[in-house]
């Protein structure tokens, strides 16, 4: 039995560590590129100003780190929102809608809530974009601009577990980005040559994902040793959505319990809760979020709690605390890092789980987020 479930764990380590070579993203590069140009004419993108992203779970997580890409290279701005709540409350999103985008984020592509969302933000006269994968899905007709994005890596290597397919919708989200600075005349020729340079950079610090993946293996020792079965993940900026999927990441691959915080607000309530029992993961890629780990550091100290730090930094300060830091590739433009600092987090969940022996991923109760329903529910009653 372990057999069966080892040979489709391994399957999923090869194909996390296949983003260090640069030959996996080139299919999914081709196509966001390809299904982008094809709006390099279209006027309606000089008047956008305002972005919505919208979806659930690891489409929220993208669409958090997609919020900064947009900010940065379009020079609009923008906003994650979930899709359900997006569709709810349409309206209090589309005060100007003529100047404001709203953009789907699916895996599938077949998201009922972000359909949904997409259909009424049209209906409301904003401009809408899909990203997803290719093929006949349901966000298409709603959608003013659509990208396409290898988002059916996972299915076709008969996984059931996410992982690089949300880091290629955040590739197809920063062409369109890109595209967009370029209408808006944010983005110059000579600036358009610089985020190249900037994403070949980005892809080039993914060598360093095996080392990252045995860096790892460490943690998850380190973290069993002190028998902890629960965990926090603070992040901010571009990278509270890398922590948002990390968390959710944790949960799905090791049925770890594992809650997401803003990297201060987590000072302001959730703090109170640790007893030495739960450790936190901080994301803090650059060294403008390093006066506030130091706090945060200070407080675990009173608190006799254990935090692992996720950064390129390497501060002094931080070594007088009781803090695992895990090195990371220098990166230069933060809102790039999401694409490099998911990789520890997914990593642990997977050590974590297949440490077990079990199914990194499975299903628990057998349950799709499509399954969570009353109606289906009542049906199997």
């Amino acid at each position: 039995m372990y057999e069966a479930i080892r040979e489709r764990n391994e399957k999923l380590r090869l194909q996390m560590l296949s983003a260090a070579n640069p030959k996996t993203w080139e299919h999914t590069e081709t196509i966001a590129r390809e299904s982008t140009a094809q709006y390099a004419e279209d006027p309606r993108l000089a008047q956008i100003d305002t972005v919505c992203l919208i979806g659930h779970g690891t489409s929220l997580a993208t669409a958090m780190n997609a919020e900064f890409i947009f900010t940065r290279l379009a020079g609009v701005s923008a906003r994650a929102v979930p899709a359900y709540q997006f569709r709810t409350y349409p309206q209090e999103y589309l005060s100007r809608p003529k100047n404001t985008l709203v953009v789907g984020i699916s895996c599938s592509g077949n998201t009922a809530s972000v359909v949904k969302s997409l259909e009424e933000a049209k209906a409301l006269g904003a401009m809408t974009l899909c990203i997803s994968g290719s093929g006949d899905i349901r966000m298409a007709p709603p959608a003013d601009f659509r990208v396409t994005a290898y988002t059916e890596i996972e299915s076709e290597n008969g996984m059931t577990a996410y992982s690089i397919s949300h880091l290629f919708i955040l590739q197809g989200a920063m062409e369109f980005a890109l595209l967009l600075g370029e209408k808006r005349g944010v983005i110059l020729p000579e600036n358009r040559a610089y985020w190249n340079d900037q994403w070949e950079y980005t892809k080039a610090g993914m060598q360093a994902l095996p080392a990252l993946f045995d860096a790892m293996d460490k943690v998850v020792t380190d973290y069993e040793e002190h028998h902890f079965h629960n965990l926090m993940v603070l992040g901010t900026g571009p990278n509270l959505g890398t922590a948002q999927e990390g968390a959710l990441k944790i949960c799905e691959f090791a049925w770890i319990f594992g809650a997401c915080e803003e990297l201060e607000d987590f000072a302001h309530g959730r703090f109170r809760e640790i007893d030495g029992n739960i450790p936190l993961f901080m994301v803090a890629p650059h060294r403008n979020t390093i006066e506030k780990v130091l706090d945060l550091l200070a407080g675990c100290e009173i608190a006799c709690t254990k935090a692992y730090l996720i950064s390129e930094e390497d501060v002094p300060e931080i070594h007088q605390f009781n803090v695992k830091c895990i090195k990371m590739p220098s990166v230069k433009e933060e809102c790039l890092t999401p694409f490099l600092y998911i990789f520890p987090l997914w990593f642990f969940g997977f050590h974590y789980r297949d440490r077990q022996q079990e199914l990194v991923g499975e299903r628990r109760f057998g349950l799709l987020a499509t399954d969570i329903s009353y109606d289906k529910h009542r049906k199997r009653k």
